[in-house]
């Protein structure tokens, strides 16, 4: 073989790799038709097929109480298959119960009980009962012997601002009493 024979090859194999670049540069440098439409796919809503259900929610906190000892609550709310079927909004939808467990300090239970929207039946507008959920409870205040929380019945839906607001008492020998909440909604959203 001689000299030239040898940089040919060499040349030739070059130009071919510079030849294959260049036809690749050529395919994906293809134009296409460009346009300013965003295409996404259509979000179809799926027929309910039963019964929804709102998620749980647990909340703990702890108060100063009687004579200034620390007492915790925690508020459990649940949905449950044991009681009826709310329509509301031509959704069908699980009612909940919400269980309320109040310690004292030493850990032992003061007050344990669970509620469902019957228990504030006797405070509840007829439409509000009938096709409200139990939404859950929250702490407000403690005031002499007492603890006052919110309890909130209305529509699970969000996209719905339909609820109603009633007041639980606690005292401190156990009892509980509802009734219509008129003062403090503010402390009860904090």
């Amino acid at each position: 073989m001689n000299k030239f024979s040898n940089i040919s090859a060499k040349a030739l194999s070059l130009a071919a790799g510079v030849m294959m670049m260049a036809s690749l540069s050529l395919v994906s440098c293809k134009s296409e038709k460009k346009t300013d439409d965003i295409i996404v796919d259509k979000i179809v809503e799926k027929p309910q097929t039963g019964p929804q259900r709102m998620s749980n929610d647990e909340t703990n906190g702890s108060v100063t109480w009687i004579s200034g000892a620390e007492y915790s609550y925690t508020i459990l709310r649940q949905a449950s298959d044991s009681l009826d079927v709310i329509e509301n909004h031509e959704k069908k939808y699980y009612d909940n119960t919400v269980k309320l467990v109040v310690r004292r300090a030493d850990g032992t239970v003061f007050f344990q009980k669970k509620f469902s929207k019957t228990n504030f039946s006797n405070v509840l507008p007829e439409n509000v009962s009938k096709s409200g959920v139990l939404l859950g409870m929250k702490f407000v205040e403690a005031v002499g012997n007492e603890l006052h929380f919110v309890v909130g019945v209305g529509s699970p839906d969000e996209t719905y601002e339909e609820f109603y607001y009633v007041q639980m008492t606690l005292d401190n020998f156990g009892g509980t009493r509802a009734e219509e909440f008129k003062e403090k909604a503010e402390k009860a959203t904090e």
